[in-house]
C-alpha cells in the first residue's frame, strides 16, 4: 500500500474518517449536501469536496 492520498472516497472511508456506522455513512451520501458520483453500485466524493463539507465550506448541492 502506498502513502499516497486518496482523490476520491469511498463510503468505507468516509466511515473512517468520521468515526460512523456505514448506515450512517450511506445517509451522508445520500443526504445530497455535496457532489456524489456514483460507479456501478459504488458511491465516490471528491477528497476536497468532502473536506469542504466537513468545514461547512459547501458550494454544491449536487448528486449524480
Amino acid at each position: 500500500m502506498t502513502n499516497e492520498k486518496k482523490i476520491m472516497l469511498d463510503v468505507k472511508d468516509v466511515m473512517d474518517m468520521m468515526g460512523i456506522c456505514k448506515p450512517k455513512a450511506y445517509e451522508v451520501f445520500n443526504s445530497g449536501q455535496f457532489h456524489v458520483v456514483k460507479v456501478g453500485r459504488k458511491y465516490m466524493v471528491h477528497e476536497e469536496v468532502f473536506q469542504n463539507w466537513l468545514k461547512g465550506n459547501s458550494k454544491t448541492k449536487k448528486r449524480w
